[in-house]
């Protein structure tokens, strides 16, 4: 999976917790951000800083092992996504974010099936 892809995942990740009111995302914050802020606070880890994409994600996917006492050595950081996208019932179809249903209402796009 891309870096861009990744980062869209925690996106729609972010944005599901907020519907779920788990955080709240002031208008123009990064609903990214957000999603790692409150996902480092949940596994009670120190907040990254100047970290990649990839350390940020292998360091949660320790913790998650930890916590859930998976029988892994580790995660890989697309598996981490995919943990946190099934636990907090994230879909995999991006027309489901709300930037994308204002373009399709605007007739920017059309919608993918």
């Amino acid at each position: 999976m891309t870096e861009h892809i990744r980062l869209q995942r925690i996106r729609d990740i972010g944005f599901r917790l907020q519907e779920l009111q788990l955080i709240r995302v002031q208008t123009g914050a990064s609903y990214a951000v957000s999603a790692i802020n409150f996902l480092f606070q949940l596994y009670r880890l120190p907040k990254p800083t100047g970290q990649s994409l990839e350390q940020i994600l292998t360091q949660l996917g320790a913790a998650v092992i930890a916590r859930h006492q998976l029988p892994y050595a580790r995660l890989s950081v697309d598996a981490v996504l995919q943990f946190f996208c099934q636990r907090f019932q994230v879909g995999h179809s991006a027309v489901k974010h709300p930037t994308y249903r204002r373009r399709e209402r605007a007739g920017l796009t059309q919608p993918h099936f």
